[in-house]
């Protein structure tokens, strides 16, 4: 795997090094970087910010062949976006396309270099293209989870058998005989709880046998009077 180191500024390192913009960093990894470009030569650095990424190539030829076999690709559901680091389109014949990585994303200097080249690349700061991409391509957070559907609550009369029962073992039982009632008296219980539910139920269904009836009975009046 090759270095991580992609920032050196001499002039044969800056004219051998690619930039990749619009990389969804996401998915891609630093190895899958390198297993794409590195049939172009030699990589001797690669390195993967949020959203681009730089190779570092040992000359200059390798570098211009990835550029183009490269640029415009589409990786992980995203369009490549890939220059010299060094160079703009522009300079390659491709006139108005899009300024280099280091006019984009460079500062320019006070006083120019003698090479138009190269006045910008040298300038090329890193931090100012990490702030650029965390504008351009962040990514929306993940959706929170839909909270937990609400079970519906039978209600039951519990809490007074409960009551019940707390006021039964304040006799004097003995051990032995509390355990028999207590399992007889669970037996109970259960048969009490299922008793009350029945009768609410019941009394629910009587309730809304009623309101259909009331209802029919207004639909025919108001049925009769829009007859008469």
């Amino acid at each position: 795997m090759a270095s991580n180191v992609t920032n050196k500024t001499d002039p044969r390192s800056m004219n051998s090094r690619v930039f990749i913009g619009n990389l969804n960093t996401l998915v891609v990894k630093k190895s899958d970087v390198e297993a794409i470009f590195s049939k172009y030569g030699k990589i001797v650095g690669c390195s993967v910010h949020k959203g681009f990424a730089f190779v570092q190539y040992v000359n200059e030829r390798n570098a211009r062949a990835a550029v183009a076999g490269e640029d415009g690709r589409m990786i992980a559901g995203q369009v490549l976006d890939i220059n010299l680091a060094a160079e703009s389109k522009v300079n390659r014949g491709k006139a108005g396309v899009k300024r280099s990585a280091a006019e984009m994303y460079g500062s320019v200097p006070e006083h120019p270099s003698p090479s138009p080249l190269l006045s910008s690349s040298f300038d090329l700061d890193y931090d100012f293209q990490r702030d650029y991409y965390d504008r351009m391509y962040s990514y929306p957070a993940r959706v929170p989870p839909p909270p937990p559907i609400a079970r519906a609550v039978v209600p039951s009369k519990r809490q007074r058998v409960s009551g019940n029962t707390s006021r039964r073992g304040k006799s004097g039982f003995n051990s032995k005989s509390g355990q028999r009632g207590s399992s007889s008296k669970s037996g109970k219980l259960k048969g009490d709880d299922f008793q009350a539910i029945k009768k609410e139920l019941t009394q629910i269904k009587q309730k809304v046998d009623s309101l259909l009836e009331s209802l029919e009975k207004i639909e025919k009046e108001q049925t009769g009077v829009d007859q008469g």
